[in-house]
């Protein structure tokens, strides 16, 4: 064989190991993203925030279960993983990142999987009508069935559920903690914005600078969440409907919509349009 097919083939044997190895990362980082449920980024970002003595029990377990050398170059490579100089490979991820729910406090895992849950999460749109004789009970129970039956009853998508299985390393019990914290904060959330300030607008309909009020309408937006509780003099009691079915004002009655959004607890009230 002549030196310059040597070469060739030398060349071409060069070029088909580093595409399949190249293959192999983009696998392996495929499956890494698919059993965090999304992205990997927040996860990668949670790992290299730890503290030293913390990430050297992680590392500690990892030489532990795949070798010396592989803990070796880990912590010999961490600063250039950290930097974004050298690029973590999703075998590396993998294994390092299972190590880390048994570890990791409650809160971490609700802040691991609140973005997905923003983003995927159940969403929902509706109005609830009020005459002025409906009790604040009857307002709230409405709010409390619409909040149980778009939440509670949702159905949680297949990227969502592996990100519930990974936080919670196999222990069911994590697994429905973490599934109960997002549905009851959202419950919670929208039924506080009604108990703050429902009876404020109702207030407001029954004195004598409402007498020309034809209804007032509080929107509380919780994340995907829209609901609309709208006070009308001409209705009676408590209706759930959709926001089409609402008739716009007639000319000559006011109209005053607040819209509230509620993030973490805190409401913020906006005056969006007032005669």
């Amino acid at each position: 064989m002549s030196r310059y097919h040597r070469r060739s083939r030398f060349r071409y044997s060069r070029h088909s190991t580093g595409r399949a190895r190249a293959l192999q990362h983009i696998e392996e980082a495929r499956r890494l993203t698919q059993e965090l449920g999304g992205t990997d980024e927040d996860v990668k970002q949670y790992f290299f925030s730890l503290p030293p003595n913390e990430l050297q029990e992680i590392l500690v377990e990892y030489g532990r279960l795949h070798g010396e050398a592989a803990r070796q170059y880990a912590e010999e490579t961490l600063e250039k993983w950290r930097s974004g100089h050298v690029k973590m490979s999703g075998m590396v991820a993998e294994r390092l990142f299972r190590l880390l729910p048994p570890r990791m406090p409650l809160s971490e895992k609700y802040r691991l999987i609140e973005n997905l849950w923003t983003h995927v999460g159940p969403s929902s749109n509706k109005v609830i009508r009020i005459g002025l004789d409906a009790s604040l009970d009857d307002i709230l129970a409405a709010v409390r069935n619409h909040i149980e039956q778009v939440v509670i009853q949702y159905r949680i998508p297949e990227n969502l559920e592996r990100r519930f299985d990974w936080l919670a390393s196999g222990d069911s019990q994590t697994k429905q903690s973490l599934l109960n914290y997002f549905r009851q904060k959202e419950k919670e959330l929208v039924e506080l914005g009604a108990r703050e300030y429902v009876p404020a607008l109702m207030d407001h309909l029954r004195s004598d600078q409402g007498k020309r009020t034809h209804h007032v309408a509080q929107i509380l937006q919780v994340g995907k969440h829209k609901l609309e509780l709208r006070i009308d003099k001409a209705s009676s009691g408590v209706a759930v409907v959709e926001p089409y079915a609402i008739k716009p004002s007639k000319g000559g009655e006011s109209d005053w919509t607040w819209v509230i959004w509620i993030l973490g607890g805190l409401a913020v009230a906006t005056l969006l349009f007032s005669l």
